[in-house]
This record gives structure tokens, sequence and C-alpha cells, in this order.
């Protein structure tokens, strides 16, 4: 008819004339198809946007929000951790997210930064080493066990209780061996508890494995 309005020709029309034509659209359908653009991926979210998550509440984003954090932003939450002109109570909100964060860059990142930040007598650095400790346990895997048995050396005892509390929660049987060895010789009482806790957090010896 003159003067109709000619519909654009969709995937899905073409899809329908190979059914009613034969194969004779079928390379016109393949073509069309290999042509169509990727859907494209969700922009990370900006730096500003992800500090304001992280400063929700007096008390910060809860566990399902670092979460969601991790998963969209991993590697603005390490721009954050690693960054001493910002402020500590940030970092460490950030340094917390990042267990959640299950990334080889991510996982790369918290062994390196235990292992810088260690011989720090700076009272800030220590709190975020433990944190960072905490979240290695967490991830597990790696060099994690290798890394966290060296703060159980550490001469400050909250670092190597956190030390322990993280070998702990890495469920590895690799990480009875540090612990019984630092509860040999060890003076804290709450260090102590902590080594022993964990201890009995880790899961039983396979059958045949040697002690």
């Amino acid at each position: 008819m003159r003067g109709a309005t000619r519909r654009p020709t969709t995937i899905a029309a073409v899809r329908a004339a190979v059914i009613r034509t034969g194969p004779a659209l079928a390379i016109v359908l393949a073509v069309l198809t290999a042509a169509a653009p990727a859907p494209a991926a969700p922009a990370a979210p900006a730096r500003g946007d992800v500090e304001a998550r992280l400063l929700k509440g007096a008390r910060g984003p809860s566990t399902t929000e670092q979460a969601d954090i991790a998963r969209d932003a991993p590697r603005v939450l390490i721009q954050i951790a690693g960054d001493r002109a910002a402020a500590v109570a940030l970092r460490g909100r950030a340094m917390n997210a990042l267990a959640y964060a299950r990334t080889a860059e991510v996982h790369d990142f918290l062994e390196n930064f235990v292992i810088r930040y260690m011989p720090s007598t700076d009272r800030d650095d220590r709190q975020l080493l433990r944190r960072a400790a905490v979240s290695l346990g967490w991830q597990a895997g790696g060099r994690a066990v290798e890394v966290l048995a060296l703060l159980l050396d550490h001469a400050d005892a909250d670092v190597r209780s956190d030390a322990a509390l993280a070998l702990g929660l890495t469920r590895a049987r690799a990480a009875e061996k540090p612990l019984r060895s630092r509860l040999e010789h060890e003076s804290d009482a709450a260090v102590r508890a902590q080594i022993e806790s964990q201890l009995r957090a880790l899961p039983p010896a396979a059958a045949g494995a040697k002690p």
C-alpha cells in the first residue's frame, strides 16, 4: 500500500523468514547475528560512590553490603585501602570489604600488604595490618597460611591474636603446625585462648595423614 510506513527488519523477523523460505536467508541471519553489538559491561562505580557506601552508618556497611561493594568495585577498594592519604577508618572499612572480593589481584594485594606493613610500629598501620590479616584468612588459599604464620611472632599481642583468628578462618590443615608451635611459648592469656579456639575450628586430619 502506498504511503504505508515500512517497519524495520529485525533479526527475529529474518529468523521467521528463514523458516518460511528455507536456507536462502540463513547467511543473512548469520551476518546480522555476528554483527549485533555485545551488551556493554557495566561501568565500575566511581571512587566517591564507593567511599560513600563504605562510610554508611556509624558501624559501616553490613556484611551483605560489603560483599556487594566487593563484587562491584574490587579495584576501587584496593585503591582506598592502599591510600595512605585517606582516613584510617575509611581504609579499614575498605580492607574489611576486600575479604569478599575473591580475585587474584585482591588476594595478592592482601598478602603483600601484610608482608609490607608487618615491621611497622605505627598504630594506624597495625590496625590496618590486623584487618588485612583477617580478610586474607577469610579468603584463604594461595600463600595465606605462610604469610599469616609470620604474624604469630609479632611483638603486638593484638596482632598475634588476629593472626591466629585469620589462620583459623582459612580452615586449612596447614594452619595447625604454626598455631601449635606458637602455643608452646605464647605468654599472653588472650592470645593463647584464641589459638586454642582456632585449633578446635580446624577440620580434623584425614585418616592416615601424617601428624
